[in-house]
């Protein structure tokens, strides 16, 4: 019947109150015929109108036989909208085009105009996160789930809650999740790592909400990212894209994914007791492999093989080799000793940077030192305790001469130079008396060496005053100038005389003399 449920439903309930076909069709406004036609129905329906009334409107109209069964003949086909949906995500893929290979096969189906509003009614039909236009291999939306996940020790019995990380392909909505400990910057370029080697591939760009180890500070003048993260998507060439403050739209497919996991996972695995991430991630590998092999009511195809039909091929590749971590310290103000402790250790800035904010990178074989996105200085790692690394050039003129005039800086620049100048040098400041004297008087050697260029030799030329036992540097420049040491060594061992009238080392020897 063309009249709605709800005018029907009213028909019947004013048929119970005992009013005549024309009375009832005054108060809805219908026809008389319309009303006899349905009051026919209802006098040829073996259940009472009372209980009719009490049927939901599905029911009701199954029971009357009142639903108007649409008109099918004479119809012009109509495309698959799951196939033409599918194909949209291909890059510079145009509805026109796929109206004219659909009319290929189907020269009489719909018009062009009627093949696209009938596709923007389809579209309406799908949940509002899915109606986003994704190209396949190009986006990934990532979210944490609201809800932590207990891990139990198991010597202490104590209960700390982890995270769970969530990513979806746009395209696909293949769905990856990884359980992590907090989520600080080094935990969350874990979860892409992981999520990559899960891809087999790099999407081109990642949709992310504004958690500080993403974003550090989002302004009307754009966002500032964390160097981290940008970083990690220049190793792997993708670009960061994020939401808009407060506006949960903007990644509704990531919101939509992280309640499938939280009612379709981890309620799953509430009973379960776990003792390790390890342990967590495997239960969750399990579960995730499952769901998404799982073949939706919707599409009739499972996110896996959307999956490997959409988006695998089209991922980037990995790169040869995994990233390698950084562990960062942001925005450190440099001290008028333009000196950092990291790990224990000590390490110098150039001066200039005296006040600045910088950011400090640990690898791990090197430390950085960065200012406004620009690598100013590097230190290769000390592993010891309150070793200084110290680089000449970082200190100002002056504090750079009076570095020149430390023991420190002298025993340093003679144990580079080799064993005997080491040496050389720790007698002569090891004397009590005139140190001031002695450390000037190393430095005018110094300064000798380096303007003579005589690095090479003068470790041989502190061979031969140790063996000669020389401890005043003027004598040592004298032995340097004049090469003593070079003809000592040249000197060539005395070759015994033969003669007839020389008693050789035999005859003393001999038992009898006369």
């Amino acid at each position: 019947m063309k009249i709605s449920i709800m005018i029907q439903k009213k028909i019947v309930e004013l048929l119970t109150q005992g009013l005549t076909h024309r009375q009832i069709a005054r108060r809805v406004q219908v026809s008389p015929t319309t009303v006899g036609c349905l009051v026919h129905k209802v006098k040829h329906t073996p259940m009472p109108p009372d209980e009719l009334l009490g049927l939901d409107n599905q029911q009701f109209e199954t029971t009357l036989q009142t639903k108007q069964s649409p008109k099918t003949e004479g119809l012009k086909p109509i495309p698959d909208f799951n196939y033409i949906h599918d194909q949209m995500t291909i890059r510079d893929m145009t509805l026109k085009q796929l109206w004219l290979e659909f009319k290929e096969i189907q020269p009489n189906g719909v018009s062009y105009s009627r093949f696209v509003r009938l596709y923007k009614v389809w579209k309406k039909s799908l949940h509002s996160s899915m109606r986003q236009h994704f190209i396949a291999g190009q986006t990934l939306l990532v979210d944490f789930c609201g809800k932590t996940m207990p891990i139990h020790d198991m010597y202490s019995n104590k209960v700390r809650y982890v995270q769970i990380f969530v990513a979806v392909l746009g395209s696909s909505s293949f769905i990856n999740s990884v359980a992590v400990e907090t989520q600080t910057t080094e935990d969350w370029l874990k979860c892409f790592q992981m999520t990559f080697e899960k891809l087999g591939g790099v999407p081109k760009e990642i949709i992310t909400d504004n958690l500080k180890a993403a974003v550090i500070k989002v302004s009307r003048h754009g966002s500032q990212l964390n160097r981290a993260f940008e970083q990690l998507a220049d190793y792997h060439n993708f670009a960061i894209l994020n939401t808009r403050p407060r506006t949960p739209k903007d990644k509704g497919l990531a919101e939509v994914s992280v309640q499938i996991i939280q009612r379709s996972v981890l309620v799953k695995l509430r009973h379960r007791k776990f003792f390790s991430l390890d342990e967590l991630q495997k239960a969750l590998d399990i579960e995730m492999e499952l769901l998404n092999k799982k073949v939706t009511q919707r599409f009739m195809e499972s996110r896996w093989d959307r999956f490997l039909r959409l988006e695998k091929n089209r991922l980037q590749s990995l790169p040869q080799h995994p990233y390698p971590f950084i562990k960062w310290i942001f925005q450190q103000t440099t001290s008028e000793f333009y000196q950092f402790k990291v790990l224990d250790n000590i390490y110098s800035v150039p001066h200039q940077y005296i006040g600045k904010k910088l950011d400090i990178g640990i690898t791990e074989h090197e430390i950085q030192f960065y200012f406004e996105n620009e690598l100013i200085t590097s230190h290769p790692r000390c592993f010891g305790q309150n070793e200084l690394c110290i680089i000449e050039a970082h200190m100002p003129e002056n504090h750079r001469l009076y570095h020149h005039l430390s023991p420190a800086s002298i025993k340093q620049w003679a144990t580079s130079l080799g064993t005997y100048v080491s040496q050389f040098v720790e007698n002569i400041l090891n004397k009590p008396k005139n140190l001031a004297k002695n450390i000037k008087s190393l430095n005018k050697l110094r300064e000798y060496i380096t303007d003579n260029q005589l690095e090479n030799i003068l470790d041989q030329g502190c061979q031969y005053a140790l063996q000669y036992k020389i401890s005043s540097v003027t004598d040592l420049i004298y032995i340097l100038q004049n090469k003593k040491f070079l003809v000592s060594s040249d000197i060539k061992k005395l070759v015994p005389i033969t003669h007839g009238n020389l008693r050789g080392a035999d005859y003393f020897s001999a038992g009898d003399i006369e």
